[in-house]
This record gives structure tokens, sequence and C-alpha cells, in this order.
């Protein structure tokens, strides 16, 4: 009973320090990113929910709950559970800048993530893969950005996470199958690929190959489509119609949300998949080294000594690897849209790293020993380092492989892609020099109101087509440029360029960084271009 209690206090105590260790991280780091692409549109979605419960129970009405709750049966068909603790950071901390407020939901979440990922390596392998599991989720560049974000690929990386974590728990019974189907179901809430997560976990359990697998099945699924219900108020009048409808706005995305991506050079989009091996590519270029060989380690060590707790990682691991890959699906946004694959790789690098830890103790002088431990310490420290000089503009990372961001884009791929971007030094930049009577254009890009509603941008902003401006700001990201934007990027010496990280004014830009990530032109040279790429 003892040792029991001790083992407890002790995994409390991991779990304590790992949540604050990655929320405070996290929190103190999020005013400093920039609102992404489709940050604004989902608080305005998520405030509609605050105000329902604020009318709740009057507001059960069909009408009522549509009004509200922009979900399923609206535009892209999105599931409501993601937005639920954007709302709950909006109303908890009301407070602060409508943003960070909101981020901090899934901040937190994606904290509880890492706290019960930490617990389970502990329990399963070791200390050493319970430090480095945390670490390697954060200092995965485009995961720690995406662990901010108030929109669902961190919220649903955090909710697969924890999906592992209950399905692998050693606790019997229909409690521990529940708690498995709550994740399932939350999994599924937050975005429609969560549907994929039925797979590895129906898998994982006929792996066991018995009578009480199959019934436990059973009972995990048919929680998680319970708790799919309760959390998407838009489909408790007609769960059917609403499934049905939810299904084919996210199908059928070649009519409507059909966004092209370069790739190796290439311009691909849902009428011209993506190559097979382009998940591959992703994980050797987006990945930093150390988590990335440490991963190879561990994918490894599960295949090599097979059992159904290590499978399950792979099975988990390979769905998107492998659906991400077929034909037909969403290729835009670099690893955005296959994020908890990465959040799967980072367990494979704990388990890589317990096993290279195991192996360092059999090694005999005592000076070899340590001075292995302090190269697999600062091959991880090296991540953090190199997550620094990209943030803010962690999105745009690129590992060693590629080249870094530079070499990346030279190779043919998009230096960036959400308007992470567009960060204060470009918006004072903007500001210093457009005046109370002038505007600026940009390139292709949605709900800059949120800007001046924050007093981000004071300057009046118009479509580059639809009125004079003064500045045209471009996001380098070549599949979405038009002519005029092409022949800017080649012939053009913008007045002003952003690229990834901080440094201060006439700082040289590292040789892997030195690439744009926006470029600001004047109406003349827009104007001009504009002329000549027809």
């Amino acid at each position: 009973m003892l040792a029991r209690q001790a083992v407890h206090d002790r995994n409390v105590r991991l779990a304590a320090a790992t949540f604050v260790a990655c929320w405070t991280i996290l929190a103190a780091t999020a005013p400093g990113i920039p609102t992404v692409w489709d940050e604004p549109e989902y608080l305005v979605r998520a405030r509609n929910i605050v105000e329902w419960f604020r009318v709740f129970p009057s507001a059960l009405s069909r009408e009522e709950i549509h009004t509200y709750w922009l979900f399923i049966h609206y535009s892209e068909g999105h599931p409501a559970g993601f937005a639920l603790p954007i709302a709950l950071g909006q109303w908890l901390f009301s407070g602060l800048d409508p943003l960070t407020a909101a981020r901090l939901g899934p901040i937190t979440l994606f904290s509880i993530a890492c706290a019960a990922v930490a617990v389970r390596l502990n329990r399963l392998y070791g200390m050493t893969a319970a430090i480095t599991g945390p670490v390697a989720l954060l200092t995965l560049p485009r995961m720690f950005s995406e662990a901010h974000f108030a929109t669902q690929d961190g919220q649903l990386t955090a909710w697969w996470l924890l999906l592992w974590v209950a399905q692998s728990s050693p606790a019997a019974g229909w409690r521990a199958a529940a708690r498995v189907g709550v994740c399932l179901g939350m999994t599924t809430a937050t975005k429609f690929t969560g549907w994929l997560a039925w797979l590895p976990v129906a898998t994982s359990e006929i792996l066991q190959k018995n009578v009480a697998a199959v019934l436990r099945t059973g009972v995990i699924l048919a929680v998680a489509l319970l708790t799919f219900y309760i959390v998407n108020p838009p489909i408790w009048h007609d769960p059917l119609v609403g499934l049905r409808e939810h299904f084919h706005r996210n199908l059928d995305r070649e009519n409507t949300l059909n966004i092209s991506t370069q790739f190796l050079g290439g311009t691909y989009n849902i009428s011209n998949p993506l190559p097979w091996y382009n998940t591959l590519v992703w994980l050797a270029f987006a990945t930093p080294l150390p988590t990335l060989a440490l991963g190879v380690v561990g994918l490894w060590q599960c295949l090599a000594k097979p059992s159904a707790l290590s499978l399950s990682v792979v099975l988990h691991w390979a769905t998107l690897m492998v659906v991400r890959a077929l034909p037909g699906a969403p290729p835009h946004d670099g690893i955005r849209l296959f994020l908890p694959a990465f959040g799967f790789w980072c367990v494979f690098a704990a388990i890589g790293a317990q096993r290279v830890v195991n192996l360092i103790a059999a090694v005999r002088p005592v000076s070899w020993r340590i001075a292995l431990r302090l190269t697999l310490a600062g091959a991880l420290l090296a991540s953090a380092v190199n997550l620094a000089r990209y943030y803010p503009q962690t999105l745009s990372h690129y590992s060693l492989l590629a080249g870094g961001v530079r070499g990346a884009a030279e190779k043919g791929m998009e230096p960036t892609y959400w308007w992470d971007a567009l960060d204060n030094d470009v918006l004072r930049w903007l500001d210093a020099r457009t005046g109370p009577d002038e505007a600026i254009a940009f390139s292709p890009v949605y709900n800059l109101g949120h800007l001046r509603e924050r007093g981000k941008l004071r300057a009046r902003t118009v479509g580059p087509e639809e009125g004079q401006f003064k500045w045209y700001v471009l996001q380098n990201r070549p599949a979405m440029f038009t002519d005029t934007d092409r022949y800017l990027m080649r012939r053009q010496k913008p007045a002003y360029v952003k690229y990834a990280g901080r440094r201060r004014d006439g700082e040289i830009v590292p040789r892997d960084l030195a690439v744009p990530l926006i470029s600001v032109f004047s109406a003349d040279q827009y104007e001009r271009a504009r002329r000549r790429a027809r």
C-alpha cells in the first residue's frame, strides 16, 4: 500500500511540474505570436458560445442553437468541440487582450496533454522518456506555434495524445473504457480529422484478441458517439441529418476550400494530389534533427519488440502519415493537417531517448557515460535554441536536413503560409509610414478588421484592385502568387522585408533564415508589376 501511494505521489508531482512548466512557457510566449489566418473567425464563433451560455436555457430551440453555434451546418462544417476551450479562455481571462485570452484555453489543454504523456511514458519506459516527451513536443517549432493558436490542430493533437494515454492505461473495467470513449469523442469533436482516430483505437483493441476487448471496444465507441453528440448542440434536434451535413461539408472540399500549396517546386491541390512520399519528406524537413534521430530509434524499438502497447503508438502515428499521402487528402498549410502524427513522433523520440540512456548505462568508463549523456542533453537544448532563433515565426521552421527556411525555399517549399509573419515589427513599420488618409493593400488575407479593433493596425485596408493604396504587403506563399506577385518577387526591391525571428535594426540575418516571409512594396512598384506581368 505504501509503495503504491509513493508511486501515486511521484506521478502527481511529475504531472504538476510538467503542466506548470509547459503552461508557463506557452502562456508567456502567446502575446508575441501574431494572429494567424483562421483565429479571428474562431474567436467570433467562440464569443457566440459564451453569449449562448449567458442566455441558457432559454435558447435551446433549433433556431437559437443555429444562431449561436456556427458549426456542423455552417461554412466548412467544423464540429464545435474545439471552440469550447477558446470560449472558456475568453470567459475566464476577459480582462486580457482578447487574442491572448482565447489562446489560454487551448494552451491549458495542450499542457494537460504534455503532463499526461509524461506520466504515461514514465510508467511505461522511464524518467528519461517522461522528460523527453514534453521537451520534444515543445521544441518542435511548428508544434510550438500550433499549441498556442485558438484553432483546431494543436487541440486535436492534445486530445489524440490524451486518447493514447487513456487507452494505454493498465486500468480495466467499464470506467476505464468510458474514459477512452470520452477522449475519442473529444478528438472527433475537435476536427473532422478526428474521425480517423477511430481506426487505431479499434485496431489496438482488436489486437488483444479476446472477448473482453471486443466488449470494451463497443463501450468506447458508444461513449465516443455520445460525447460527440453532447458537445455539438447543432445536432441535438436531428442527429442523423446533422452528421450527414457534417460529413458532406468536410468531404466536398474541392468545390469550397481547394487551397493550393507548393511542395518541392510543384503546385498541388485536391485536384492534383501531393506525391505519396510527401509525409516522409515533411517528417524530415519539419522535425528538428535530434528529435528526428531519437524518433527513428524509438520507432525501431516499438517494431523490434512489438507489444499491444508499442504497436498502438505505431498505429496512431501511421494513420495520418498514410491518409495524408492518399490522393484527395487536403494538401495545404505544411504539416498542419496531420499535426498529430508529429505529436506521436515526439512519443517515439521519448522512447528512443530512454533506449539511448539505457545503452549509455552499459558503457564502462564513467567519463564516457557522462560525455554521452551530456551530448544527448545538448542535442535537446540545441532544439530549444533553434526554436528561439525562429520565434515568433516558428511555423516557418525547417530542419538542418532542409537547410533551414532558406534551403527549403530553394528546394521549392513554402517559406510561410498562415500570416504569422505579420508581427508587431511589420505593423509598426506600416503604421509609421502610412498617413491618416492612406491605405494598405494585402495579398490574399481575411479578417484584417481584428487588427484594427485591437489597435494593431491604424491604417485603412483595401483590396489591391479595389482602390488606391500606399503599400502592398505580400506574403511569401508562392502557390498563391498572382502573376503580379511573381514579378514583384523576381524584379522589384521591397521597401521592407520581414525574416523569421527577432533582431535589432541593422543586425545581420543568419544565412539559413535569409528568405523573405513578408515583403512590402510601394503602390508604384505594384502598378508597374501589374502592367508588365500581363
